[in-house]
């Protein structure tokens, strides 16, 4: 199972202000939608809700302690990760409190670096210092605005 966070933040490290995502990116979600598709999706009931539905082609994993339809709902990330043990990729998908909860696991970084300083309310958690030492970045594309970035957890680097 590869675990990869993938998350679009400006240099603030905003991913989000009321609910919404504070630009819109259309090549960003291009590159989700086609990285993410056929895989599947852990998310935070916040980022569920503020997307609104299911997103399609890919198994959606929510971690809260309500039910919610049509969805598979776990309560906590360890009982997420049990259960989706066989999976080949799980994406990461929001919002900051799962960010949070699974940086120092991930094996993969897939970030939109936004080129920004939009004031938010729901940050990205730092990371840079982890991905100096842990991680090597192995793919970087610049465009106008923004920059996308991949980051690959380094050979003999333990999760904790």
């Amino acid at each position: 199972m590869t675990l990869i966070i993938i998350a679009a933040l400006n240099r603030k490290r905003v991913i989000g202000r009321n609910g919404t995502i504070p630009w819109h990116i259309q090549e960003d979600l291009q590159r989700f939608k086609s990285v993410t598709m056929g895989h599947t999706v852990l998310m935070g009931r916040k980022t569920y809700e503020s997307i609104g539905t299911t997103l399609p082609g890919r198994r959606n994993v929510v971690i809260t302690s309500r039910a919610l339809p049509h969805v598979e709902c776990f309560p906590t990330i360890d009982e997420a990760l049990a259960a989706l043990q066989t999976e080949e990729k799980i994406f990461i998908i929001g919002g900051s409190k799962i960010f949070r909860q699974t940086l120092h696991r991930a094996d993969e970084l897939m970030l939109t670096l936004v080129d920004n300083d939009e004031e938010g309310d729901t940050v990205f958690p730092e990371y840079e210092e982890l991905v100096k030492k842990e991680f090597t970045l192995v793919e970087k594309k610049d465009k106008i605005g923004f920059s996308f970035v991949r980051y690959v957890r380094k050979e003999g680097s333990a999760k904790s």
